[in-house]
Formats: C-alpha cells, sequence, structure tokens
C-alpha cells in the first residue's frame, strides 16, 4: 500500500537513546501542524487514493491521549473522504498495554510498528533503551494478540550488539510471528551520543562490508519463514548525508543487501537453472553476481524458481533452506 508518511521527530519519547538524533537525520526541527499535515495529504491526493498514514519518528503511543487522539481524528477525516484507507504508527515495547491497543484498534488503526532494536538487554541497557528483552516480547506478543499487524525494527551494530545476537533478534521476530520487519544499521550522526562514545574511543561503527553480510543472513531467516522485509538501512535526505559522521552509510543499501541474499543462496544451493521477473533481475546482475547466473537464466515467471535435479522451489524454500545453514552456527 502507498504510504504518506507523517513525520513526528521525538513526539512522546521520553528519552533519548545513544543512537538518536532525528534533528541531524532528517532536518525536521518541529513537529508539524494539523494545517501542515492537511496540505501534505493534498499534495498526495493529486497523485490518486488509498493511502496509508504512517505515524513516524516519535513515541506514538507515549503521548497524552488527548494528543493521539487529536491525531487520529484528523486521519479519521482523511479516511472519510476516501483518501487514506488505513493507519499505522510506531512505538516502543514500554509504551504498549491493551487499553492502549483496544484505543488504537478502534480509532482505525492497523499496524503497529515497535522499535524493538535487539532481544539482548546487554545491547538495550548500553543502548539507553530502558526495557528489557522480555518486555520487548511480551509487547509483541500483545500485538498479535490484540489481532493488529505486527511490525518490528532491529538495528545492528548498536553498542555491545555482535552476528550471533543479530542473527538471534531475527529469529526472535519469526517466533513472535511478526508481519513485518525493517532492519537499520547503526549510523552515527552529529549530534547523537554515539557520536561522542565514538569520539572517546568508546564505540566503534560497524563498516559497510560487514553490516551488508548480517543483514543478509537476517534477511533470509525473515523471508524464509514468511517475515516480509520492508525496509532495508537508512533514507537520508541528500542535504543531510554531512550529518553522517560513522557507520555503513550508502545510498543502495538495500539493493546492495538484496544482491548478497542471491549471492549467498546460489552459492549454496548451486541450482542449474533460474527462473527470474524482470523486476528482480537486477538483484542476480549486481554486485559481482553476473557471473553467478550468466547461462542459467530463463523467464516466463511470476516468481523467482531455483531449478536442481528436476526439483523447482520457490525463492522463499531456497531461503528456509539456507537460513537453516546460518541458524546452525549460531544457535
Amino acid at each position: 500500500m502507498k504510504i504518506i508518511p507523517v513525520f513526528l521527530p521525538y513526539a512522546g519519547c521520553k528519552r533519548r537513546c545513544v543512537f538518536c538524533d532525528q534533528i541531524s537525520a532528517t532536518g525536521v526541527k518541529r513537529i508539524p501542524t494539523l494545517e501542515e499535515l492537511d496540505s501534505l495529504v493534498r499534495e498526495y491526493e493529486k497523485t490518486g487514493k488509498g493511502y496509508e498514514l504512517a505515524f513516524y519518528g516519535g513515541t506514538f503511543t507515549g503521548l497524552p491521549e488527548d494528543k493521539q487522539k487529536e491525531y487520529l481524528k484528523w486521519a479519521q477525516k482523511w479516511i472519510n473522504e476516501g483518501v487514506v484507507e488505513s493507519i499505522r504508527i510506531s512505538t516502543r515495547p514500554d509504551e504498549i498495554d491493551e487499553e492502549k491497543l483496544l484505543f488504537l484498534k478502534d480509532n482505525c488503526v492497523k499496524i503497529v510498528e515497535i522499535g524493538v532494536q535487539s532481544f539482548f538487554d546487554d545491547v538495550l541497557e548500553a543502548s539507553k533503551r530502558e526495557y528489557t528483552a522480555e518486555d520487548a516480547l511480551k509487547a509483541c506478543h500483545l500485538v498479535k494478540k490484540m489481532g493488529l499487524v505486527l511490525g518490528i525494527h532491529l538495528m545492528i551494530g548498536l553498542p555491545k550488539d555482535s552476528r550471533a545476537k543479530d542473527i538471534v533478534s531475527a529469529l526472535k521476530c519469526v517466533e513472535v510471528r511478526a508481519d513485518l520487519v525493517r532492519i537499520h544499521p547503526a549510523l552515527v550522526f552529529k549530534g547523537a551520543e554515539l557520536f561522542r562514545m565514538m569520539e572517546k574511543g568508546l564505540y566503534t561503527p560497524m563498516d559497510l562490508e560487514e553490516a551488508l553480510d548480517i543483514t543478509s543472513d537476517m534477511v533470509i531467516i525473515l523471508e524464509g519463514h514468511g517475515v516480509k522485509v520492508i525496509r532495508l538501512g537508512y533514507y537520508v535526505p541528500q542535504e543531510r548525508i554531512h550529518t553522517v559522521m560513522g557507520g555503513p552509510y550508502h545510498p543502495s543499501f538495500g539493493d546492495m543487501v538484496r544482491a548478497r541474499v542471491v549471492r549467498k543462496v546460489i552459492e549454496y544451493f548451486e541450482p542449474e537453472s533460474l527462473m527470474v521477473p524482470q523486476r528482480y533481475i537486477s538483484w542476480f546482475f549486481s554486485y559481482g553476481n553476473k557471473n553467478l547466473v550468466e547461462g542459467k537464466l530463463q523467464e516466463g515467471t511470476d516468481e523467482i524458481v531455483f531449478l536442481k535435479k528436476g526439483r523447482q522451489l520457490t525463492f522463499r524454500e531456497v531461503l528456509k533452506i539456507v537460513s537453516g545453514v546460518i541458524l546452525s552456527q549460531v544457535t
């Protein structure tokens, strides 16, 4: 579904995490007025209807209830006019309970994205998240219990993080039956505490190669088990790139990860031929993959299919096979 992003910087946030500097990352310095948001929606309306309104940037359920009502009543106006079909919000595990979720359901919210970041207590503590892995698991289970779509944000490369912890965090998303996942490698923004830690030698950011390797393994696990990965890496506007002081930033990070996924599954499964829809071809030919697929590609399919010794396996089936190998190495 097409999304209209409503960015509410720090709205509802009661604390600042070590990696967070939304102003540097986006250039947005204040919360927009409802009149400004009306103008935003009208611009999107010029190209069609059937949008989803997505409240990003803050902790939506951390806002006072009357403020939540104000935003959701505003969103309902656009639902009534047929421009918007549904609403999603983002929040934290420690700002979720049954009463808050019932309130969201009653106000047309369908998707709740939780900024979990990691399912390991030491990583959460070092990142100043101020909740536990158990809190995160309970929040995820509650969202599913309430019949809402569950999205989870994960970050890699945080203080005290490791490849094994990232892989297990991906597995936890499968276990809690997440519907959607975003994976963001930690970037060091100029105004974040992480930058000051890096300057003092207390934090070393992940490099691009390591981020690609870990993230591609996580995608294999998640999508091999039916969890949709909807975002890979931060979007940083061109005019804000100067605020990134360290970390594995690349404007094509998502495509690079997808190409790495393709490389890993082809090298493991060694298919005799591949059937690939045109919309996915770039993953198979870019970032060093061309030699792996030359002479193996066929056309005429709506999904990626691997063929070997008379067997035809979908891409998801192959991902699940390879995910078992990855998980056996760390769990």
